[in-house]
């Protein structure tokens, strides 16, 4: 959490930011987005899919191969599920913080 002080340096920064140079600010304070594969929701539930596959056959043919490349197939569809960014915009002054 930021100080009252802090807080008030950062948003003079914004705005001289904003002042002097307004399409820098303006790509600064883009949120971004991911394209449009990484939010298919298809995609994501897919890799879940071909994870817990991989996993299952490389638990019943005692793969070892098969059971980590279901895994990290696993904590990437973890990764896109949690980092699926919202089409709402973020408020301005929660961008500072």
């Amino acid at each position: 959490m930021l100080s009252h002080h802090e807080q008030r340096e950062l948003e003079r920064i914004q705005e001289r930011f904003e002042r002097d140079d307004p399409q820098l600010a303006k790509a600064l304070g883009q949120v971004g987005r991911p394209c449009g594969w990484a939010r298919s929701r298809l995609l994501r539930y897919s890799l879940d899919l071909v994870a817990l596959v991989l996993i299952v056959v490389g638990a019943v043919t005692l793969n070892f191969g098969l059971i980590f490349f279901g895994a990290v197939c696993l904590a990437a569809g973890a990764c896109l599920h949690v980092t699926k960014w919202h089409d709402e915009p973020v408020p301005r002054h929660r961008r500072l913080e």
